[in-house]
Formats: structure tokens, sequence, C-alpha cells
């Protein structure tokens, strides 16, 4: 794995986290029977960088509430995760597209999607100088990544950019070159919007970009933006935040240029349906101030857990991160699940068991 560029996720992400004392009072809960704590066990999960950052944090919460469950997260990218939960090298999975039907049908056994929080794929700029933020459409951006706008005063750009200097220099694109969850979500809504990509790019986690500078995971994107002026690429809206990048208004379905904000994520999910299927998605909502490229980022888990005491752990984690850890997502520009959305996903993290028992989660989790 490459060397990670952000302080939030280095290499693969070790959380082991010296908390406070665990409670004298701890025990491992049984099927279907909740303990009044549980002190939890070690987990490993794999996936999305996309998602690193909040998994990053509420694993760093979490371990205050359960003080033996060190979750180690290899932000690896959606299909490495995927990978990781069909051979059980993994105890969970992350994603940020719900999975295919090849990749349901790959599964030894039953698994159940979990949507965490919600987030913006931003098309991110390095442009210095520009004197107002950056307006795209979804046609302009996908000519843009399969090569045909070459400069950034290109008309089309400069159409939907009135008054705004625009210099006339190269478009440095870079994109994802492993198995992504991001790029499926972003090719899929740059198919949505232009007949031409659709049919000489398509949409899914890996494709043939005509042009571009690829990159591993979402760190390696926003890094190189970072480092070259004139550049352009799609990452989680947290990583340009983070990173101090542009990011483009993007034209919605009403005619208006919206920006991806916590609030404009938030507004998309709306659009999110139960159950989980391989075209589940909230883009290009039609809601009205809804970022258009917004996706919810899943967990995927064994419905029926061999080893209790992990399956207790992983359990409570989720239930947590689907309750207490909300709270978080909106200070690390995610958007919180829909309480609707929320509630469906507790239910559906409730069907997960062992020695075909249900795991109720420990108090506190």
């Amino acid at each position: 794995m490459k060397t990670r560029r952000r302080a939030v996720v280095a290499g693969i992400v070790s959380l082991a986290v010296i908390s406070a004392a665990c409670s004298s009072k701890s025990s491992t809960s049984t099927g279907g029977t909740a303990s009044t704590t549980n002190n939890g066990v070690p987990l490993t999960g794999a996936g999305s960088t996309f998602a690193a950052p909040i998994y990053t944090q509420w694993a760093k919460d979490f371990n205050a509430v359960e003080s033996g469950a060190q979750i180690n997260y290899q932000p690896i990218g959606s299909g490495g995760g995927i990978d990781a939960i069909t051979k059980q090298t993994a105890d969970f999975g992350a994603s940020d597209a719900p999975l295919q039907t090849d990749a349901l049908s790959a599964m030894p056994a039953d698994v159940v999607q979990i949507p965490t929080v919600l987030g913006g794929l931003a098309i991110a700029y390095n442009l210095p100088g520009l004197s107002a933020p950056l307006n795209l459409d979804g046609a302009t951006a996908a000519d843009i990544f399969q090569g045909t706008i070459t400069t950034w005063n290109d008309p089309a750009i400069a159409k939907l950019n009135a008054g705004v200097t625009l210099p006339n220099s190269p478009i440095r694109v870079a994109h994802r070159s492993d198995d992504s969850g991001s790029t499926f979500v972003f090719t899929s809504y740059l198919s949505s919007q232009s007949a031409s990509f659709k049919k000489t790019v398509g949409a899914d986690s890996t494709v043939q970009w005509p042009v571009g500078a690829g990159k591993d995971g979402s760190d390696g994107v926003a890094g190189y933006l970072v480092a070259t002026e004139g550049s352009v690429g799609y990452v989680s809206y947290d990583y340009a935040v983070s990173n101090n990048l542009g990011s483009a208004a993007v034209k919605a379905s009403d005619g208006s240029f919206v920006a991806p904000s916590v609030d404009s994520i938030s507004a998309a999910g709306s659009d999110l349906k139960f159950p989980i299927a391989p075209d589940t998605n909230v883009l290009n909502s039609s809601t009205p101030g809804a970022y258009p490229i917004a996706t919810t980022t899943y967990v995927i888990v064994y419905k029926s857990q061999s080893d209790q005491a992990k399956g207790q752990t992983l359990v409570d984690f989720l239930h947590w991160g689907l309750t207490t850890g909300q709270d978080t997502a909106s200070s690390l520009n995610y958007a919180p699940l829909p309480s609707s959305i929320a509630t469906q996903a507790l239910a559906a993290l409730a069907t997960v068991t062992s020695n075909g028992q249900p795991i109720t989660p420990s108090s506190g989790a």
C-alpha cells in the first residue's frame, strides 16, 4: 500500500487507542441477551478510502466505550474491501456502492449491507487565481474526464462561468487507479449525463480512462491535486476540504448550481431507499438544494457470525455508529443518515446472529 498523505489515515490505519479503565462489571453478551457492559475484542475492517476518515474517528471514539475494541481499519479501496469480506480476511468490508449481482453471488454466505453515512464526491481542482468558485454541469465534466475538453478556458467551461477569468492552461486530470466505489459513483453520474462518456468509458469501479494520471486511493488523488497546478479530480468532499482544494458547484436538475456541503449532501439522502439493491443510489437527487453527486457508503458483514465475541463487538460498534456516531458526521464533512434510513439500517443490523440467535447490542453501544 502506498504511503498515505493524510494525517488521519496513515498507512494501514491501526486504531489501538488507550482509553479509560474498563468497568469491573463487564461481561460478554450471549445470543439475544444484552450485557450491562462489554469490553469488546479487536476487529479488522477494510475497504473504502472515501469513508476512512469517519471510520477512523468512530473507532477512536468507540474505544472509549469498549476498551478492548481496537479496530484496525485498512483503507484499501472499495474493491479491496469487497475482496476482503468475500475471502473472510476482514471482519467487515466497506464500499461506497452497493454490491453488484456478481459480487453478491461470490459471497460464501449471506451478508447484510448497512449504510452508515452520506457523502459527496467533489469535483476538486487546484486552480490558483480563480476569481469565483467553478461551475460545471455533468456533460462538461464528462468531456473533461474523457479528454474532449483540454484547457481551462474552453468555451464550454467559460459559458458556465460568465464573468470569471479562466486561464489558458492545460487541464491535468487525476483519477483513481484502484478498484474504487468512488469511481463507480462518479462514472455512474457522468454516464447519466453524457451518452458519449457512457459509450467510451462507462460506469464501473474500474474503467479505462482515456486521459489523466491514475492514483491509488482518495488520498492519492488529493495528493496529486495539491501538488499539481491546473489539476482536477474526484474525491470525497472531506478530502477536498482538508486539503484546501476548490470544489466545483454542479448543475442540478432544476438548473441551479449546487456546491458540496453537509447540508446539500444531506438533502440528497431523501432519495435513499431500502432494501439495498445493486442499483440503489442517491445520485442527482431531484430534491431542491441537493448536491448531484452524493452517495451512501456501506459496511458489509456476514449475517451469521461464527465468532461470538467478534460478532458482539461488531454489532456494538455498528449500532453505536448508527446512533451516537451520527453526531460526528457533520464535523468531518459527511452528512448523517436520514432518521428513517438510520432506523432501517438498525433493523438490518438486527438480522446479524451468532449460533442462530440474534446479537443484541450491549448497553452503552
